[in-house]
């Protein structure tokens, strides 16, 4: 069996995370897997927001002299990663490096000695615990006091502030001091949303993993983003229009009173606006930051005729990081909110 394994490439798969020691977990297996599996290589990967990612990962394997290769979700679950993402990244492998074998196994799933480990963890802890919300690292921390220096404090509104550095911090750009646009109670009506635990609905998966679910948990609000859903992708197809559109279709149903973040597509903008035109469900706040060259800047100047409450970005600047920004500090408003209230 070992002589077999040494000629294998194993890719171990991992979601990604901008947590590094939630990235460098997936090193560890990977490390792991190499030393008692005996194969020829173990190449760790993410999905999103971390390198390298699969085509980058898959190029590496090849480059060693590599050809059959197997790709092992690092995955609880059988989730559209596993099912939807995956497949269509091992078929632009194979047709970028023609003649490579490719094997996707199964997914962690359930299985007995998860249950065991399980029950470790709980019994080590001496009981469950609520999830808590992320502490401010010192270079966060270190961070934001640069920005306070550099940032007129003083013509901001109070409860604007939090938002806005949040997003220069995202982007390192202060012009946004000058291109953040709300409306008014837009702040409240969003950190209420949350404290009551309504939706969150993203235009891409960018902002849905972005989001802080630790901050989210205590309220109950779950977060919804249906761009990648193989429905959305063959109506969009049938309909002549963009995925993050048709997306915004199969969320009205996920839409009354929740946030709207979007910061990719403004095809997604335009379509939430027309839902809203026609009568449909009415969100309690649009974060409309869609960025580019076309379309993004009239999209935003549509939302902010529309009469919803809305924080956006004039002009063509924006993107999934400025609307994951103002969330988290929605959401860190909600929070703080709460505790002042007891």
């Amino acid at each position: 069996m070992s002589g077999m394994r040494n000629t294998k490439a194993i890719m171990l798969m991992g979601h990604g995370s901008k947590a590094p020691g939630a990235n460098e977990t997936l090193r560890e297996v990977a490390r792991a897997v190499q030393e008692k599996g005996g194969f020829g290589l173990v190449q760790h990967a993410f999905l999103q927001m971390v390198e390298p990612d699969f085509q980058e990962a898959m190029d590496i394997i090849v480059s060693k002299g590599f050809s059959d290769i197997t790709v092992m979700p690092y995955f609880l679950y059988m989730g559209l990663h596993v099912t939807q993402d995956l497949p269509a990244e091992i078929e632009e492998a194979q047709k970028r490096h023609p003649g490579i074998k490719v094997t996707l196994t199964e997914s962690l799933g359930f299985d007995r000695r998860l249950v065991d480990i399980a029950l470790e963890r709980i019994d080590r802890k001496g009981g469950g615990e609520p999830l808590q919300a992320p502490g401010q690292h010192p270079i966060e921390r270190e961070s934001f006091r640069i920005i306070g220096t550099e940032l007129d404090e003083t013509t901001i509104a109070p409860l604007e502030l939090p938002v806005v550095k949040r997003v220069v911090h995202a982007t390192a750009d202060f012009e946004y001091r000058e291109l953040i646009s709300f409306t008014p109670g837009a702040i409240e009506a969003g950190a209420e949303a949350i404290r009551s635990g309504r939706n969150i609905i993203t235009d891409v998966k960018m902002i849905e993993a972005g989001i802080s679910m630790a901050r989210l948990a205590p309220y109950g609000s779950k977060v919804f983003c249906f761009s990648a859903d193989r429905d959305v992708a063959e109506k969009a197809a049938s309909g002549n229009t963009t995925r993050t559109a048709a997306s915004m279709r199969k969320a009205a149903a996920f839409m009354e009173g929740a946030i709207v973040a979007i910061g990719n597509a403004p095809t997604a903008l335009m379509e939430l606006l027309k839902i809203v035109k026609e009568g449909g469900p009415r969100p309690a706040l649009v974060v409309g930051v869609p960025v580019g060259f076309v379309g993004a800047a009239e999209s935003k100047e549509e939302l902010g005729r529309s009469g919803l409450p809305h924080i956006l970005i004039k002009g063509r600047k924006g993107g999934s990081t400025v609307a994951v920004a103002i969330v988290n500090a929605l959401a860190i408003i909600a929070s703080e909110a709460k505790a002042g209230a007891r």
